[in-house]
């Protein structure tokens, strides 16, 4: 596991023992490696710009006061999404002053998909990257954050679980569903399930 892909466990955990010992460089790495995903997520949680880069600073601000307490995680990028959903979720109860509001209306998932050429295999035509978009906006909200989580960041099912508050098994059938809905309506006789994936990897 890694800050990003092109950084090794070995660095990672070198970085993440400087950081628990105080050291400000090592905090900016680990800020700079995860905000842009913290960002692009949050936006798809909550459209409100300002409400979103606070949730992020409150994030960083409270690991680094909490950080000798906070043991190593095994995924940066998982542990701070987590965090993030949960900061954002529990300040809009604050600000709505509705302690038992229920999650879905406070956070509604939305994604719109990145269709250039460059993400999507060759074989793919413009009308079925148009239909993929078209066929994704009639997901739930729920739906969408699953498979931007599975296709677009690399969750595993568990983490995905534990992120969005769902059961395990819930996850891996709303993403086959998902996925079988794809297929079924591209009417994808002659294409592999790979571009399927260079489909769904497609979004923002």
């Amino acid at each position: 596991m890694s800050i990003e892909s092109e950084t090794t466990q070995k660095e990672f955990e070198r970085i993440w023992i400087e950081f628990v010992n105080g050291d400000k460089t090592a905090f900016t790495s680990i800020y700079n490696s995860n905000v842009d995903a913290l960002f692009s997520y949050g936006m798809k949680l909550n459209s409100n710009k300002n409400f979103v880069k606070d949730c992020i600073q409150d994030v960083f601000l409270d690991i680094y006061e909490h950080r000798q307490q906070i043991s190593m995680p095994r995924n940066a990028k998982f542990y701070l999404f987590k965090a993030l959903k949960r900061t954002m979720f529990r300040e809009l109860k604050k600000e709505r002053k509705k302690s038992s509001l229920p999650e879905v209306e406070n956070l509604s998932f939305f994604t719109e998909y990145n269709i250039e050429t460059k993400t999507i295999n060759k074989e793919v035509k413009k009308h079925q990257k148009e239909l993929v978009a078209k066929i994704t906006k009639e997901l739930t909200p729920k739906q969408q954050e699953i498979l931007y989580l599975r296709f677009t960041k690399g969750f595993n099912y568990i983490e995905i679980s534990e992120i969005t508050d769902i059961n395990h098994d819930s996850v891996r059938k709303q993403v086959y569903r998902a996925i079988k809905k794809l297929r079924k309506t591209l009417d994808l006789n002659n294409m592999t399930h790979i571009s399927v994936y260079s489909l769904l990897v497609a979004i923002n």
